[in-house]
């Protein structure tokens, strides 16, 4: 593309560098965006859910040089773009190999389920501790959500890491934790009150909302 100088005639704004490493992920991993471009407000799309999540309508207004670190679950293509004008596309491949985790050794995500008591309800419920092998998680956490309809808080391997209502975690996740290991999870203040409620000495105990966490490690 070239343009015409001329009086109050501007070039449209162009994309010399968009790079997306690695390009080839197993089950899901954290890739990393980088580009260049000679304008200001820049746009970027994902056709798939990612994660720190990019909105339908895409993150607009970002720098013209920048990076940014996303976690992809399946094969997705970025744009990167100006409206109307240049644009540039990469597409992560994610090949799903061995990733069945609940099968003992192989690794990929793993689905941990806790069974939780009211016991009182001036506190949350009380859930189980659950153990995630080694086998089935050999490297660090690359993604976690959950199926709950209230936010969670997962304690593991000295972190506390908040996930939001059915889905993921509220902040980034902290990098380099260990997959394998064990897992407990809070549903702390009002909320988890709110669960708990008529629990107590006279009314008595009763289960509380199972949840289930997916936790999806790097593998081999």
């Amino acid at each position: 593309m070239f343009c015409v100088l001329a009086l109050f005639t501007a070039c449209d704004p162009t994309i010399s560098k968009f790079e997306v490493t690695p390009d080839t992920v197993n089950c899901s991993g954290t890739v990393t965006l980088k580009w260049t471009a000679n304008g200001d407000a820049v746009h970027l799309k994902a056709d798939q859910p990612v994660s720190p999540a990019i909105p339908d309508e895409g993150i607009q207004n970002l720098p013209k040089q920048g990076t940014r670190d996303e976690t992809v679950t399946q094969t997705t293509e970025f744009t990167l773009y100006y409206p109307g004008a240049g644009h540039r596309e990469k597409t992560v491949t994610v090949t799903h190999n061995n990733c069945g985790g609940p099968v003992p050794g192989s690794c990929g995500p793993s689905a941990l389920t806790f069974n939780g008591t009211c016991f009182d309800a001036a506190q949350g419920p009380q859930y189980n501790t659950q153990l995630l092998a080694i086998a089935n998680a050999p490297g660090n956490i690359t993604a976690m959500s959950n199926d709950a309809n209230f936010p969670v808080h997962v304690q593991h391997a000295g972190f506390d890491i908040a996930l939001g209502a059915g889905g993921g975690p509220i902040f980034p996740l902290p990098s380099n934790i260990p997959a394998a290991g064990s897992y407990m999870i809070t549903v702390p203040g009002a909320v988890g009150q709110n669960i708990c409620a008529g629990a107590g000495p006279t009314m008595g105990s009763f289960p509380a909302p199972p949840v289930t966490i997916h936790v999806t490690p790097t593998c081999p």
